[in-house]
């Protein structure tokens, strides 16, 4: 009988480790189109997503019960490293390899200037948008019990 009660909170757990992949995915890919960055199709964001999601379920799973703040905020920004590098190596037509990933280039010199055409995005920009990710993704983490808490109560009343 108690094992089954210490496996309902760990399920639980897990679920919300879950969402954290697809969270940090959304607010990574929201930083990285903020920063002047492009989108790639929306299956390749799915699957960033899937295994974000994993890999936080997997962390989860390996790291002792209580993690310190500094390994939460550490294992976002890499993933934030993780999420920038792949959405701009998808983000391209041709998924060319990513050496300078042109950050900080402006328009191609083949391609027609036009006044609808997005300003070069800066790196510095995207560096400063992908760590405001990280951080709200960590801040989310850490404060999950507390975030899930609230939406149980709400939607008990």
């Amino acid at each position: 009988m108690e094992s089954t009660q210490s496996a309902v909170p760990r399920t639980r757990t897990s679920a919300l480790a879950w969402l954290a992949g697809p969270f940090a995915t959304l607010l990574g890919l929201a930083a990285h189109v903020a920063g002047g960055g492009q989108s790639p199709a929306v299956v390749i964001v799915v699957a960033l997503a899937a295994l974000l999601g994993l890999g936080a379920v997997l962390l989860e799973r390996l790291a002792p019960p209580q993690r310190p703040g500094w390994a939460v905020l550490a294992a976002s920004a890499v993933a934030q490293q993780i999420l920038h590098l792949a959405l701009s190596a998808f983000s391209t037509a041709t998924a060319v390899p990513l050496p300078g990933h042109d950050h900080g280039a402006g328009t191609t010199p083949d391609a027609p200037s036009s006044g609808g055409t997005p300003a070069a995005h800066s790196l510095h920009l995207m560096l400063y948008l992908h760590a405001g990710a990280a951080l709200v993704a960590a801040a989310a983490v850490a404060q999950s019990g507390r975030i899930s808490a609230w939406a149980r109560a709400r939607i008990r009343t």
